[in-house]
């Protein structure tokens, strides 16, 4: 019996040796900034130039400023919006790898450096309002199903795996949605996160979605009038908008309403939401493309507004410094 009780003990200690063991390999494989980062080069990389740019790859610059609504800090306890026209160096961009990419691709982002006296505040945003993927596993899994094998892209298994997860697929329907537009100036950004704004009145932080709705109004072509349009119109037409007028567009926070969700990307709010105008994006000057070399941080807050609680936004800003730095 003594010698059964210590055989026993031993297998036991095997049996929680080899759990610790699984458990340890297990955490190793949770996807982490760093290996989505690797995911990002294994997709849209290139091996014959390490240091290219694998995301928002295609984009012009732009100069502008951003113009608080008069008295706003009255509402929102933000001193960076006491200014008035405010710096701030703009960025359109079209997601993905490709420097050649065709501007009929529906993925946009805008980012911003706005640069205050005293504080600043950096902002991406993109034509969606929505995310692919609510946590690190499922935004992993989306990338390392497109990376191509032998070249190609294993476009039925990417279908599987999209009907298969409900955020893929929510998302892909959602895009159906979304007007292709024929120019910046007619284009809606969307901060997706939601982030979270000092109420002046009662002390709180009030969580906010927030958008950026362009004044021109938002506008989509058919599928006509897109093939008559190239593949390379949105630099071309901003730099004839800015000749003309600055484009402008109206910065918009959504307040959440009390069910809403406000750590998960991938839900889009319903409902009625009050909307509060904080500030006006007037570009007006064409730069040229240096700024794609840039980093646009969105981590990078003002006093008043703290960062998001979902499970992405702080892994998003640490892949951006990891790609920025392989960049170098």
């Amino acid at each position: 019996m003594k010698g059964y009780s210590f055989v026993s003990k031993l297998s036991k200690l095997c049996l929680t040796a080899v759990l610790a063991s699984c458990l340890l390999h297990a955490e190793e494989k949770q996807p982490n900034a760093e290996s989505i980062a690797d995911l990002f080069y294994q997709v849209n990389g290139d091996k014959k130039d390490p240091h290219k740019k694998i995301n928002h790859t295609k984009g012009f610059c732009a100069t502008g400023e951003l113009i608080p609504i008069p008295n706003i800090t009255k509402t929102y306890d933000i001193p960076l919006l006491q200014e008035s026209n405010i710096p701030t160096e703009v960025r359109f961009s079209l997601g993905g790898g490709n420097p050649k990419a065709s501007d009929k691709t529906k993925g946009r982002g805008l980012a911003l450096k706005v640069a205050g006296k005293n504080d600043s505040w950096e902002i991406v945003v993109l034509n969606s309002e929505i995310n692919f993927a609510k946590n690190l596993e499922e935004f992993a899994k989306f990338f390392a199903i497109r990376i191509p094998k032998n070249g190609k892209l294993d476009v039925e298994n990417i279908a599987k795996v999209t009907k298969e997860t409900p955020s893929f697929a929510n998302y892909e329907k959602y895009l159906e949605s979304v007007p292709l537009t024929p120019s910046v100036a007619n284009t809606a950004y969307y901060s997706v996160h939601t982030f979270f704004f000092h109420d002046s009145k009662s002390k709180k932080m009030i969580p906010a979605r927030f958008k950026f709705v362009p004044i021109a109004g938002e506008r989509g072509v058919s599928q006509e009038e897109a093939k008559a349009m190239g593949d390379d119109f949105l630099e071309s037409d901003f730099k004839n908008q800015v000749a003309k007028k600055p484009v402008e567009y109206k910065m918009i926070l959504v307040l959440a309403n009390p069910k809403d969700s406000v750590n998960d990307t991938t839900v889009l709010w319903s409902g009625k939401h009050k909307e509060v105008q904080i500030a006006t994006l007037k570009v007006n000057k064409y730069t040229g493309t240096d700024c794609n070399g840039d980093v646009f941080m969105p981590a990078i807050l003002p006093k008043g507004i703290e960062a998001p609680k979902d499970p992405l936004f702080e892994t998003r800003n640490e892949v951006y410094s990891i790609t920025f730095g392989r960049r170098q």
